[in-house]
C-alpha cells in the first residue's frame, strides 16, 4: 500500500467561505473515487511559522492507482477550483 500525503497552503486573502468549500469538496471525493483506501482531511491546528493549512493523508494500493486518482475528473475538477487560492502544495507518496 502506498501514503499519499498532500499539504495545501492557501493564498493569504482566501477568503473563509472559500476555504470551507474546498474542505467540503476533498471531503467529497472518498466516496466518488474508488481507487482510494484511506482518506482523511484536516486543517492545521498548529502554530508552526511556515505551516500549510490543509492536509490530505490517503492511501492507494499502488502507484499506478495513484495516478489513476490524479486522472479522475472530479481530481481534475477540484484541482481548477483550487488554482486560484493556491500558494503551494506539496505531495509525499510512500510505501506502509
Amino acid at each position: 500500500m502506498i501514503a499519499h500525503v498532500v499539504v495545501i497552503k492557501l493564498n493569504a486573502d482566501t477568503p473563509d467561505n472559500v476555504k470551507q468549500l474546498i474542505l467540503e469538496k476533498l471531503e467529497k471525493m472518498e466516496g466518488t473515487i474508488g481507487v482510494i483506501r484511506r482518506w482523511e482531511v484536516g486543517t492545521n491546528i498548529g502554530a508552526s511559522s511556515n505551516p500549510g493549512d490543509i492536509v490530505v493523508n490517503s492511501a492507494f494500493d499502488s502507484l499506478e492507482d495513484i495516478q489513476t486518482f490524479r486522472e479522475h475528473a472530479v481530481h481534475a475538477e477540484f484541482k481548477d477550483y483550487l488554482k486560484p487560492y493556491l500558494e503551494v502544495s506539496y505531495t509525499v507518496d510512500y510505501k506502509i
